[in-house]
């Protein structure tokens, strides 16, 4: 079977071009997209949340929050700020929200707040009060900017090797 001229300069024309693009570039973009591993990107705080302190919190006691459900939209509000045990240099406390009639499981809820925004937080259903109203609860921990730098930063530990197989010399 022979091929013509232009079959010939085609063929030859389309391996010139993917020869052109390295393989390794052309690849890299969706293998990193798949595995999570965002590479070169730096790294950006997307949630409000990060920046969200107890006093934060406190200055919005008993105001409304909106929780977004799979049914709608519930309004709580937030009616008690604690700390509790924080590793030094870090901080640690727990919101208390209550509002809605419906009790809702444990699982991350968007909240959105007129001045805070939007934020999600784990919520943990803490009980009703004598009037049905529903409890939550939100427990906020963060660690000290220097234990956030290690907990982020590649593990530096060699791994322990067993000596009990090196080689021995003969006797």
């Amino acid at each position: 079977m022979s091929n013509s001229r232009r079959t010939f300069l085609r063929t030859g024309l389309i391996a010139a071009l993917f020869a052109a693009v390295p393989f390794k570039h052309a690849v890299a973009q969706s293998f990193k997209e798949r595995d999570g591993n965002p590479g070169e990107t730096p790294v950006t705080q997307s949630d409000p949340l990060g920046n969200y302190s107890k006093a934060s919190f406190t200055s919005y006691l008993n105001s409304i929050f909106q929780l977004q459900t799979s049914f709608g939209v519930v309004a709580v509000t937030l009616t008690k700020v604690d700390d509790m045990p924080a590793p030094k240099g870090g901080e640690c406390f727990t919101l208390q929200f209550r509002g809605g009639s419906r009790a809702l499981r444990q699982d991350t809820y968007v909240i959105t707040h007129p001045s805070l925004g939007t934020f999600a937080l784990l919520l943990v259903p803490s009980g009703s009060d004598q009037n049905g109203a529903q409890s939550y609860l939100a427990t906020l921990n963060r660690l000290s900017p220097a234990d956030f730098a290690v907990a982020c930063s590649p593990s530096t530990r060699s791994i322990s090797r067993d000596n009990s197989s090196a080689e021995r010399p003969m006797a």
